[in-house]
């Protein structure tokens, strides 16, 4: 497999360290600070480097993720689409919540229909049980061979078996330094050897293409994302100085304080960032801020 790490079988992220094939992370920093362009998007990860590194059915898939960047759940529906075709996994899903969140709600499930797989559309998962830290904590995938037995699901396996998985794969999500969310791919009718071959293929595809994508969609066009209420704008550098305070639970005159200006100057700050991001409060102003913070 191109640009797999035989020690310790990990991929390397180019976008995590401070240089990579696109020069630095700030190249990848820029993508969150206004809305890239489809052109813009295939220019990075469709490039010469990315078609020596990988396979044309992988970059088959990245080139319709691109196409869909601006409708989230269908860019993802076609991730999981093609790693449960590659993997022949029953089923897929995706979300975006943050470690602290108490529960992993899939805002995507994909069903292979060839296996038959149970529906869960509803269903949510304790993001604080053991599997679910352990995922959260590291780069590569997490796996748990047979459901039944497996010690991590030891405080989670009553949720697993009850959507009848058998054998399951969790996978972190991040871009740019900041995690994005979580993909988890299961099987449903028999437990599952994952192979060193699978997990070095689901850390490539998620940490070059699914993690970066998915986050850039999710952060422009998702329900709650900076364009979901129409035109929005990046907060000045003051501004989010201001936020950044706001966000440890300063007030107003606290930050002022600190910043050397007056509580009315702060509150006039905050307050045109949250127009500028459509944002309806200073909790939801803090939120969309997160990645330029």
């Amino acid at each position: 497999m191109p640009g797999f790490v035989t020690a310790g079988n990990l991929f390397p992220d180019p976008w995590q360290t401070a240089s990579g094939p696109h020069g630095t992370c700030d190249i990848m920093r820029k993508l969150i600070e206004s809305p890239p362009t489809r052109k813009r998007l295939k220019e990075i990860f469709l490039d010469r480097y990315q078609r020596q590194q990988h396979p044309p059915e992988m970059l088959n898939c990245v080139a319709h993720m691109i196409l869909a960047i601006d409708q989230p759940d269908e860019m993802v529906m076609v991730a999981l689409e093609y790693m449960s075709r590659r993997l022949g996994t029953c089923r897929g899903d995706l979300g975006f919540p943050s470690p602290r969140d108490a529960i992993y709600a899939p805002v995507v499930v994909h069903y292979n229909d060839s296996t038959d797989p149970l529906r869960c559309d509803d269903a949510t998962y304790r993001n604080h049980s053991m599997v679910f830290r352990q995922a959260w904590g590291q780069p590569g995938p997490v796996v748990c061979d047979d459901v039944a037995s497996h010690p991590l699901l030891a405080d989670s396996r009553d949720e697993f078996l009850a959507i009848e998985s058998r054998s399951i794969l969790f996978q972190r999500l991040s871009f740019a330094h900041r995690t994005v969310g979580i993909m988890c791919l299961d099987y449903t009718h028999d437990a599952h050897a994952w192979t060193d071959a699978d997990k070095g293929f689901v850390r490539e595809f998620t940490t070059v293409f699914l993690g970066p994508l998915a986050g850039i969609s999710h952060h422009w066009h998702g329900k709650t994302g900076a364009l979901a209420d129409g035109p929005s704008r990046r907060p000045s550098q003051a501004e989010l100085e201001a936020i950044r305070l706001a966000a440890q639970g300063l007030s107003c005159d606290e930050i002022g304080e600190v910043l050397g200006k007056s509580g009315r100057t702060i509150e006039n700050q905050l307050r045109n960032a949250r127009i500028g991001l459509q944002a309806a409060n200073r909790a939801e102003l803090i939120r969309k801020c997160e990645v330029w913070l």
